[in-house]
């Protein structure tokens, strides 16, 4: 990853995560991350689980949505 778009990803992260004061605003934040059917619960424990909703793809190295099948960079 070049360096330049490691360092906006930072910032980005660094100020999203200033903005999250409640579940509600992590939900909403993860479901304009992640398109389709993200998904914000929590364990037996309390923690909080996401789902994205995206799957992996092991020999391509793609991240694509579960549901429409875009990629994770996909405009939409």
């Amino acid at each position: 990853m070049e360096l330049g778009k490691k360092q906006r990803i930072h910032t980005f992260a660094k100020n999203l995560r200033t903005e999250i004061a409640t579940v509600d605003d992590l939900r909403d934040a993860m479901t304009i991350l992640f398109k389709g059917r993200a998904e914000v619960t929590n364990d037996n424990d309390g923690q909080l689980m996401v789902y994205t909703g995206h799957s992996y793809g092991l020999h391509s190295g793609d991240v694509t949505c579960m549901e429409t099948k875009q990629f994770l960079d996909a405009d939409q």
